[in-house]
């Protein structure tokens, strides 16, 4: 049971009570106490009093009751997205490029360091040009397909 103050302000109740007297969640609170100017303490009357002189700046409180819901709503359309595969994570992609880009750099290695001074040596420019521009497409087509293959989910990030 809530005690109450001996000197208590009639205006000042529970956030979860404000919340319900403003008609709004708790979190709606929440949010609308980040917001600039916004009371600090749960005081129905500061709260109102608030409400009222931002009404063109951030809406009246249905308004921002509305947007809050809008964003939620967005969350969780795009984790529908993730979930069904429409769209990739953060993470997911986060994980495909950290390891394309090791596969790149161990192919760059192999193609460069490796492969490539054998079959220069000794050659014209030109000739070393010609190389190179093999060696240029061979990458280009292995990340082609690679890319072209997770895109189709037939590797896994």
């Amino acid at each position: 049971m809530a005690r109450i103050r001996a000197n208590a302000d009639p205006n000042t109740v529970a956030w979860s009570d404000l919340a319900g007297k403003l008609g709004v969640s708790r979190q709606s609170i929440y949010n609308w106490r980040k917001l600039p100017g916004a009371p600090t303490e749960p005081d129905l009357e500061q709260w109102t009093d608030w409400a009222a002189s931002n009404k063109s700046e951030h809406g009246d409180l249905n308004e921002v009751k509305r947007l809050v819901e809008l964003e939620r709503l967005r969350k969780l359309k795009r984790e529908n997205e993730v979930e069904e595969g429409a769209i990739a994570s953060v993470p997911e992609v986060a994980s495909f490029l950290q390891k394309t880009a090791a596969a790149y750099d161990a192919m760059l290695t192999q193609k460069i360091e490796v492969e490539l001074p054998p079959l220069i040596v000794g050659q014209p420019i030109a000739e070393v040009r010609k190389i190179c521009e093999r060696i240029h497409d061979e990458i280009r087509e292995i990340t082609n397909s690679g890319l072209q293959k997770w895109a189709n989910g037939k590797i896994s990030s």
